[in-house]
């Protein structure tokens, strides 16, 4: 596989990789005890690693944006929501044009256009429609979710691919859970390793009660009481000024 060199038809100008070279190939004052420095790891990042990135919004914008430049070429995104007006201003992969379309198939449409041999993979669906088997294909997932709901259902999902044999943990039933969350100017992020770390459910107690709410969800797929009040509440209220 072409690395480095002329693109050839593999679009790996000179050069393109240097900036994660530089992470992956020696070590540094942050690196894990076990990490062994090489070519290997660009090689599977470039060629074999899958990634899923649950959400296209705010944050998934940011996290597709930057797994293609960092070398990832086999993304899928899954996103049940489409583009509202409101997205615009921070939501930087659509355009006016795109209102109403599927986030995850306009991003994905963006991303390919833009970076070559990038191929992202969208699903316009609730990650509830997708099965085991369609999990199961992933070296990481990465969640840019508004949803504790949907934080559960996914580290549901993920520890109950762990197996034990004679009490050990088999590590290749393992996959990384890469969690963030933003909240106006606050975010969080953190890396959840199914049967190594605490998971979701350990620490419920650290996601703060949501507040407020994407319009793009209240607006079009509101799936809460909490969204219903807030569509009237917003929306509904002030057109039709029930009381003068």
């Amino acid at each position: 596989m072409a690395v480095d060199g002329g693109c050839g038809g593999t679009g790996d100008w000179e050069g393109r990789w240097n900036h994660v070279k530089k992470f992956l190939e020696r070590s540094g004052p942050f690196t894990h005890p076990d990490f062994e420095p090489g070519t290997q790891a660009l090689e599977f990042l470039l060629s074999t690693c899958k990634v899923l990135v649950i959400g296209a919004g705010g944050l998934g914008c940011e996290l597709l944006k930057n797994l293609a430049l960092c070398g990832f070429r086999q993304i899928h995104v899954i996103d049940m929501d489409t583009i509202d007006v409101s997205n615009l201003n921070r939501q930087f992969l659509f355009r006016p044009k795109d209102v109403g379309r599927p986030k995850a198939e306009v991003a994905a449409e963006f991303l390919n256009s833009r970076i070559p041999n990038c191929a992202v993979v969208p699903y316009f669906k609730m990650i509830q429609d997708m099965d085991e088997s369609f999990y199961r294909q992933f070296h990481i997932i990465v969640c840019g979710l508004d949803s504790i709901i949907a934080r559960r259902w996914i580290n549901g999902m993920l520890m109950s691919f762990l197996h034990y044999e004679d009490g050990v943990l088999d590590p290749s039933s393992i996959i990384p859970l890469i969690d963030g969350g933003t909240e106006g100017f606050k975010g969080n992020v953190r890396v959840i390793i199914p049967g190594m770390t605490a998971c979701v459910e350990c620490t419920l107690e650290l996601y703060p009660p949501q507040v407020n709410f994407p319009m793009c969800t209240i607006a079009s797929m509101p799936r809460l009481p909490e969204h219903c009040i807030e569509y009237v509440r917003i929306l509904q209220w002030p057109k039709e000024q029930p009381f003068g």
